[in-house]
């Protein structure tokens, strides 16, 4: 329980709006377990259960700040349909797990591009996505380019930026004696979120008992508080000449997709993998 005593801390601590918890490793938990989770505060849950032991989502959003109209759930995310009660701004909110295994990654991806078509409004999409985007995000030099290409054109041809992190470079680390980094959780976001919060940040918290870093992060709004982490890709110009095979490979027909926004409450929120 020791996980959960630190996200109700920062629940409290950092007056946290929404919470985005991958894998939690449990397929329900009670009523009695999200209150105190809740640090005190009036949450909202909605659990994606996992795949075995691994692969469980929990998002949570403060319901004194936003109301929540609608859910959504694939087999890697939970979306959210949110309204701020403090100026009425509608806008999505995305928790992630990507696959950590190759054979999953496909899947992962073209349900990704599927979700952000069906987004009508601005969005901010965090979690782990278990892939990287280049190779400074991994210190080691045995980088695999395949999965990094495809995620990052399924991000340019959403017109997603990442939110930079602040003072780290990598997310995750195994404990082994010549231990390797790797940057696998990040926050995308769309443009009109970008524009609703332009002075966004993210930051890295005490990974307490987890091997990833929990990421918090600040809109820049002193009334409000959010969720994700990142840093800012832009792949345009070698997309436009890719795309096509891109989508072809995911079998999705390029000429019915929606252009994902982006959206956000000013406020803290956290990213936690456990």
């Amino acid at each position: 329980m020791a996980k959960y005593c630190y996200i109700s801390e920062a629940i409290k601590e950092h007056n946290l709006d929404y919470v985005a918890v991958m894998v939690t490793g449990k397929r329900d938990m009670s009523r009695a377990n999200l209150n105190r989770l809740s640090g005190g505060a009036d949450f909202t849950w909605h659990c994606l259960p996992p795949r075995g032991r691994s692969g469980g989502i929990l998002l949570g959003i403060n319901s004194a700040v936003l109301d929540l109209s609608f859910i959504a759930e694939g087999e890697f995310f939970i979306k959210f349909h949110l309204r701020n009660k403090s100026d009425d701004f509608k806008w999505i909110l995305m928790a992630v797990y990507g696959p950590a295994q190759d054979d999953f990654k496909p899947a992962f991806l073209a349900e990704l591009v599927r979700t952000c078509q069906q987004n009508p409004l601005p969005t901010l999409i965090g979690g782990d996505f278990n892939i990287m985007r280049h190779s400074k995000e991994k210190n080691k030099t045995n980088f695999n380019p395949r999965w990094p290409f495809l995620f990052n054109a399924v991000i340019d041809s959403f017109d997603l930026w990442e939110i930079e992190l602040t003072g780290r470079q990598f997310t995750w680390a195994n404990s082994l004696p010549d231990p390797t980094f790797e940057k696998l959780d990040r926050v995308l976001m769309s443009m009109e979120w970008e524009f609703k919060y332009p002075m966004v940040t993210v930051h890295e918290l005490d990974r307490g008992v987890s091997d990833h870093a929990p990421l918090l992060l600040d809109t820049g709004d002193s009334s409000f508080t959010g969720i994700p982490n990142s840093s800012k890709w832009n792949f345009h110009g070698f997309l436009m000449r890719t795309l096509g095979n891109v989508w072809q490979k995911f079998g999705i027909n390029r000429s019915t997709d929606k252009t994902l926004y982006r959206d956000g409450t000013g406020k803290w929120g956290l990213s936690v993998n456990t």
